[in-house]
């Protein structure tokens, strides 16, 4: 440092002695700071630290420094020790051992189990945390935080490669927004990834030895294991709901005023928590689907209440105060869920009994807070704010039938779980495409991450955690990725683009034609973008399965603007591949029925030629069910584009064409006004170069006749949801025209058909 000053006959002598050690001062500061030295973990892959941990600290500690150590090795080459020895230079692991001066003002009993602290003075480090689980948090914390190490998917991670560590002064405390944080994905539930994520699953726990997890018991639908009817029923079917003046022994509830069943009930409760100690909280709740009871008590308590949730809430009530005796710091759960999500108007549940509110069948386009079919659930869950202590939330993330689809619900992901953060809920199970057997569901792994970040700390800014992801786990692959997934979601941000958990590729606008083929030109992008690296390019297969299932999906049903024939082996034999590879043995929540990844491959491989232009009038009268039986006018007369006939409404009507590209299924539910108890009629004149046996397949909503060349071919009065092929039969053809009449009646909802010549 260079320092000037100048005398002369305005500088008295006092004041220049001054400035002499001013100066002085000034250069010894200066190299005082200079020669400090900064503090180093690692330095030049070196170091002299050791990690501390207490010879008598619990396992889930001892493993946190083990954890620690072997992450410092691969980010720097420094292997450092473990000792139960105090040291000048120390990363302390756990409150047991620390020095007062890093500890000073911390009360470590007070920390709730999850919450940590991270607090250096620049020589050592301590990470502590509270319960079986806050020092290993501590320690992921660190690790993701600091030094920026990242748990994408359970192959990949971001290890940063640093061979010098500083060790900076810092003091810092963290505790997750949600004391429950389950996210149903089978990439979830791999052990490693989701510690390192700090998601705290029931369904499939970290071990004890890692720290454990927030276990539910039993994790949902109890009735029935609280009061088996097997056991039962033959003795006491008073115990059981009753619904239409009869008790049901299956597919119903409890009866939860019966004073007896009460008791049974409670005892089972105490069993469970003799059985169970390592429980936090106990389900008593109602099962799946409906059948509540319609018994006087239980209907007298529901009238005054509103609704079924106030027998609900007396019967828990009930068990948590009888319980509560016994166990006063034991939690129950109960459903607020489908004829329950609305609350009692008086009853209030217990300050021990957590409502789980199940956000069932509302729009997953958007974000919660933004769309207005949100509103009714939003209105309830501030309702029970009102009167609940606790609300754990389970939110549906997916299509449950659909897993393998592409599924725009980004904004839900997003924005949902800062909206539960922000009104106080206690967890959050995200019920998402839970793939057995290895996952593999649209975007899975992507979601899984997305979620364990954002139930720890919802503040985070969720599409950029999405990009991340993207651009870390798809690499030089990223860009055409990322435009993929902007692409899709910028589709459903219309206010009229709504879709829930039960939809199908054939309802959702966002799977136009269009929209499927850019989509594939953007994967081959990717794929070429990650020529020379497989592992990548297995990761680009997966994330573009969505698209191949939806063309090969489109294509079973006559979608040939989808997928053309000349192209479907192809892309049949990429999906079969990729399924293999990855151990995708189901599609849907349930693997028998529209999960059955077996059926949906015959379908396709046995696609029939379908027809899809052909002349449809109507709609002509079914109101009392019977007009699948009565001769209209369309079935006594030869087809003639000029004839009218008169219609159910008494209007003239003819025939007009019709022409499917995106389908084979001609859709009688668009093309006529007026669709309800209706029938109408389709006509086509299929020509043969030859006279021949043919197979044809027909699927109907609902019933359906067919007439070949005027005789009838097939009569099936029936109600059911129409899918190709599901009625089969042959007929010798002309050579030349054929002339074919299809008749389908509509009993309510969908209306149509599909019909094709069988390979």
């Amino acid at each position: 440092m260079k320092v000037s000053y100048q005398s002369g006959p305005f500088c008295s002598p006092g004041l220049f002695l001054f400035c002499i050690r001013f100066s002085i001062l000034l250069v010894l500061a200066q190299l005082q700071w200079s020669c400090r030295s900064e503090t180093y973990l690692v330095q030049d892959g070196t170091s002299n630290y050791r990690i501390f941990i207490a010879e008598d600290a619990p396992e889930p500690e001892k493993q946190a420094a083990h954890e620690l150590q072997q992450h410092l090795l691969k980010v720097s080459g420094a292997l450092l020790p473990v000792t139960h020895e105090p040291h000048p230079q120390t990363i302390y692991v756990g409150f047991r051992g620390a020095p007062a001066s890093l500890t000073a003002g911390l009360s470590p009993e007070s920390f709730p189990n999850e919450r940590y602290v991270l607090r250096s003075d620049g020589t050592s480090l301590l990470i502590a945390g509270g319960g079986s689980r806050g020092t290993m948090y501590g320690v992921i914390g660190y690790l993701a935080d600091h030094i920026g190490c990242r748990w994408y998917t359970r192959d990949v991670h971001k290890i940063p490669n640093l061979t010098t560590i500083a060790l900076n002064e810092f003091d810092e405390q963290q505790q997750p927004a949600f004391e429950y944080r389950e996210a149903w994905y089978q990439e979830a539930y791999d052990t490693r990834w989701a510690l390192f994520n700090r998601l705290n699953p029931s369904i499939v726990p970290i071990p004890d030895s890692l720290g454990g997890s927030y276990i539910t018991y039993p994790f949902a639908h109890t009735f029935y294991s609280l009061v088996p009817p097997e056991k039962h029923f033959s003795s006491h079917s008073e115990y059981f709901a009753m619904v239409n003046g009869k008790r049901q022994r299956e597919h119903a509830q409890l009866c939860l005023t019966n004073r007896a069943m009460r008791k049974e009930a409670v005892q089972t409760v105490f069993g469970w928590i003799k059985e169970r100690p390592e429980v936090n909280v106990f389900s008593v709740d109602q099962n799946d689907g409906y059948g509540f009871c319609e018994c006087p008590d239980c209907k007298a308590i529901d009238e005054r209440e509103g609704g079924p949730s106030g027998s609900l809430i007396d019967f828990v009530n009930y068990v948590s105060d009888t319980v509560g005796k016994v166990y006063p710091d034991l939690k129950i759960q109960t459903f607020a869920y489908a004829y329950t999500e609305a609350p009692p108007k008086h009853l209030k549940p217990n300050p021990n009994v957590t409502i789980r509110l199940c956000r069932y069948g509302y729009c997953s386009a958007h974000g919660i807070d933004q769309c207005e079919h949100s509103k009714p659930f939003r209105e309830r869950y501030e309702a029970w704010k009102k009167i609940a202590r606790r609300i754990s939330v389970w939110d549906y993330f997916t299509d449950f039938a659909q897993y393998l689809m592409p599924y725009p619900n980004f904004a839900s992901v997003t924005r949902n779980v800062k909206w539960y953060a922000e009104k106080g809920a206690v967890g959050l199970f995200a019920q998402g495409n839970n793939v057995p057997k290895n996952g593999g569901g649209e975007f899975s792994a992507l979601r899984s991450w997305v979620f364990a970040q954002l139930m720890w700390n919802p503040n985070q800014n969720g599409d950029a955690l999405i990009r991340e992801f993207v651009t870390n786990v798809y690499g030089d692959a990223a860009p055409y990725v990322q435009r993929y997934i902007d692409m899709m979601h910028a589709d459903v941000q219309a206010d009229s683009a709504h879709f829930s958990i039960w939809a199908q590729p054939i309802e959702l606008n966002y799977l136009r034609p269009e929209m499927i083929n850019k989509a594939d030109s953007l994967f081959r992008l990717a794929l070429n973008a990650a020529s020379g690296d497989s592992a990548l390019q297995e990761r680009i297969k997966l994330a573009a399965l969505p698209i191949d299932y939806t063309q090969l999906y489109f294509y079973a049903i006559g979608g040939n603007a989808y997928l053309k024939p000349e192209r479907m082996p192809a892309v049949l034999a990429r999906f079969e591949s990729v399924i293999k590879k990855h151990g995708i043995s189901a599609m849907g929540d349930i693997p028998e029925t529209y999960g059955n990844i077996g059926a949906f491959l015959q379908r396709v491989r046995t696609t029939p030629a379908f027809v899809s232009d052909w002349q449809v009038t109507g709609p002509f009268d079914n109101t009392d069910k019977k007009g699948l039986a009565r001769v209209f006018a369309p079935e006594t007369s030869a087809m003639s584009a000029e004839q009218l006939f008169k219609d159910k409404t008494g209007s003239s009507v003819k025939w007009q064409p019709y022409s499917g590209q995106t389908s084979a299924y001609v859709d009688f539910t668009k093309l006529f006004s007026n669709p309800d108890f209706s029938v109408a009629y389709a006509y086509h004149n299929y020509r043969s170069s030859e006279s021949r046996k043919a197979t044809f397949g027909v699927g109907s909503n609902d019933g359906v006749r067919v007439w070949i060349n005027g005789r009838l071919m097939l009569d099936r009065p029936v109600s059911r949801k129409a899918e190709p092929n599901q009625d089969v039969f042959t007929v010798t053809l002309n050579g030349g025209d054929n002339h074919i009449l299809v008749k389908v009646d509509q009993l309510e909802r969908g209306w149509g058909f599909y019909f094709g010549e069988m390979k």
